[in-house]
């Protein structure tokens, strides 16, 4: 008949105040066991049901279960006027309450092969702030650090880094020091893998210019064999965001899972230490 209305008594049998709050915070003022009058169409479905349930108890349709009796869950499309031993004045139940997220399982975390734990041989020498400050060259010094740079490039070509790295670190101590010429010895020194000195290097690049893409590369590639792999993940990301380079994708990804790992580990280790300090106190 249209217009006809159903008045249903719904009782709270289960009742999870974490899922039934206002946005705001605000906590219902319902408990469990209450009862409360829903009217309603009896053609209404079920989840139309909830909906009022949750104008009502503040609880979002998604977070609350009804059933008849001790019947199973009603599903959401089916009809109030359909649901066998439901009729106007009846009561019908609601649970109400978060599903519970499942547990991730233990994180085994591999060894990292590529770590280098290895002291490093001393990190070259560094441009002091005299020779920094150092930005006007004569021409006799510009010739001198142009014809370095390229003996360095022909090492670089011939395979001897070492020789690479000591002839453009004369280059350098000559002035006029740049972003791009410490990134650049940052680069070669990787190539050694002297990891905590490339991480310098481009540290010391990135004072100079702050949005150097090749500093930030150089140290999050750096930073990886180090093990800090969330500064890693960090400067990586950063030298994505400002030159995206194919090459550095599949790294950035690995960094990126390690501390996703790390993180749940670090989790799951110190959830584990509770139970257990929680199981010996009731002991």
């Amino acid at each position: 008949m249209a217009g006809e209305q159903w008045t249903l008594k719904v009782k709270i049998v289960e009742l999870d105040l974490g899922a039934a709050q206002h946005g705001s915070g605000k906590k219902t003022k319902w408990e469990k066991g209450d009862e409360l009058n829903v009217s309603i169409e009896p053609h209404a479905t079920v989840n139309m049901m909830k909906q009022r349930i949750a104008l009502i108890v503040m609880a979002h349709p998604k977070h609350q279960q009804l059933f008849v009796g001790e019947g199973e869950a009603l599903d959401d499309i089916v009809k109030l006027n359909e649901v066998e031993g439901l009729s106007n004045g009846a009561r019908i139940c609601v649970n109400i309450s978060v599903p519970k997220e499942p547990e991730a399982p233990p994180v085994v975390l591999s060894d990292d092969e590529g770590l280098v734990t290895a002291e490093e041989a001393e990190p070259p020498a560094a441009p002091s702030a005299e020779v920094m400050a150092k930005q006007e060259l004569s021409d006799a010094d510009m010739d001198k650090q142009g014809e370095l740079k390229g003996q360095a490039q022909d090492a670089l070509e011939d395979g001897d880094t070492a020789k690479a790295v000591a002839l453009f670190t004369e280059a350098m101590m000559l002035g006029g020091v740049t972003a791009m010429m410490v990134a650049k010895r940052a680069d070669m020194l990787l190539k050694m893998k002297r990891y905590k000195a490339a991480a310098a290097d481009a540290t010391l690049a990135l004072s100079l210019n702050p949005d150097s893409a090749k500093a930030y590369r150089a140290r999050g590639k750096a930073l990886r064999f180090i093990g800090r792999y969330e500064e890693s993940a960090a400067d990586l990301a950063q030298c994505q965001s400002i030159d995206y380079d194919d090459g550095v994708a599949d790294l950035h990804s690995y960094v990126k899972k390690r501390v996703a790992k790390l993180t749940l580990k670090a989790k799951q280790d110190a959830k584990k230490a509770a139970d257990e300090a929680a199981a010996a106190a009731a002991a």
